[in-house]
């Protein structure tokens, strides 16, 4: 019989997350809603504790690796004689026994092998956020996935897997509660009759924000009293190609100051405070995305949203329905074009508030933790 859960996930961010971490998020709004007593098991950063009890049932533990034991052991010798994973298990094994616990591994099939190695008899639960090949799987694992999208994927690589979907979500009392807050405009000089148009998301390639930045010079050009603003962080990478491409994102965005607004970066539980500042949310994805949470967080906001079909938007952002669909081939000229057609439609408020009630009915955390419940009680009764 289920009585205790752990989640745990790739040691990169903690938990709760201080920035843009989808998944560390989706663990931490889940896990204290929860009626079965758990704990979350992360990496230790710097400015995190090694224990927080969030609430009676759910508790974090952050593993820490001294700067001496990860060149020892992680980068000279490689031998790691207490890594990541067993330390994990050795958090579970204090906390619950293998009959009456499950660990779900959110979204690394790297831990979620080495897990099941190093303890054959465990319940393990995989839930991927992103669509990664499974090599080395259980062929009959349990995986919980956020879209049909990526339940389609990973079926055609794992056809006897037990595949179900549990959705992301977003804390409505933000949208509803908070609604009311102070304008925040006057805080970026734009005024009451500007038209904003909003971006928020990594700064990467995959994202598609230069395309953005480059039909909004185009827009500029044409319409007065209209703005660009983008959060995320523009200078997260240092070398590579997501460094080449930010120093372009932040390059064209200086050009098209004060008209461009680059706000950076901005922790997950403060963006709804922003959302009121657009008049239209775009999101040109150039990637198959999984699901995307600025897409219904948008949506919850009341805004309208215009997204890539690639992935799993689509499922819940419906074409002149709940939101609005960028053309392909995607060029700075199609979503200009896109830009124009949705900021003259006279049916965007219309398509915005059914977009914020189909939110509303089916992606808050209490409904997605619900849901998340049901399917493990199914599995392990």
């Amino acid at each position: 019989m289920l009585k205790k859960i752990v989640f745990t996930v790739t040691p990169i961010f903690s938990i709760p997350p201080k920035g843009a971490a989808a998944v560390e998020t989706w663990m931490y709004e889940v896990a204290q809603r929860l009626s079965v007593e758990n704990k979350i098991v992360c990496i230790k950063n710097e400015g995190y504790s090694d224990f927080t009890q969030v609430n009676e049932k759910t508790s974090i533990h952050r593993i820490g690796f001294s700067k001496i034991y990860k060149r020892l052991f992680q980068k000279w010798t490689r031998l790691d004689p207490l890594p990541y994973s067993q330390r994990i298990l050795n958090i579970k094994n204090d906390f619950a026994s293998d009959v009456d616990s499950v660990i779900v591994v959110h979204n690394s099939l790297k831990l979620y092998r080495q897990i099941r190695k190093r303890s054959p008899e465990a319940h393990l639960v995989l839930h991927m956020h992103n669509a990664f090949e499974p090599q080395g799987i259980d062929p009959n694992a349990k995986i919980i996935v956020p879209s049909l999208f990526l339940q389609n994927y990973y079926r055609q690589f794992l056809p006897a897997a037990d595949i179900v979907i549990v959705p992301n979500g977003i804390d409505l009392n933000a949208y509803t509660v908070d609604a009311k807050t102070k304008n925040i405009r006057g805080e970026f000089g734009i005024s009451e009759t500007d038209t904003v148009l909003f971006y928020a998301g990594r700064i990467v390639p995959d994202k598609g924000v230069l395309l953005l930045l480059k039909a909004f010079e185009k827009i500029s050009k044409q319409r007065n009293e209209i703005k660009l603003v983008v959060i995320g962080d523009p200078h997260s990478s240092e070398k590579g190609e997501k460094a080449t491409y930010q120093q372009q994102a932040r390059e064209l965005s200086a050009r098209l100051r004060p008209d461009c607004i680059m706000v950076g970066s901005v922790r997950p539980e403060e963006m709804h405070k922003y959302y009121p500042l657009a008049d239209l949310v775009i999101i040109p994805s150039q990637f198959e995305e999984p699901f995307c949470m600025v897409a219904i967080e948008a949506m919850a906001a009341n805004k309208p949203v215009l997204v890539s079909t690639r992935g799993g938007m689509i499922e819940f952002v419906q074409k002149d329905s709940t939101g609005y669909h960028l053309s392909e081939p995607m060029t700075a000229e199609s979503i200009q074009r896109d830009i124009e057609k949705v900021l003259n439609d006279p049916e965007k408020s219309i398509i915005a508030a059914k977009g914020q009630r189909l939110v509303y009915n089916e992606y808050s955390w209490d409904r997605v933790t619900a849901l998340f419940e049901d399917k493990i009680r199914y599995w392990f009764p």
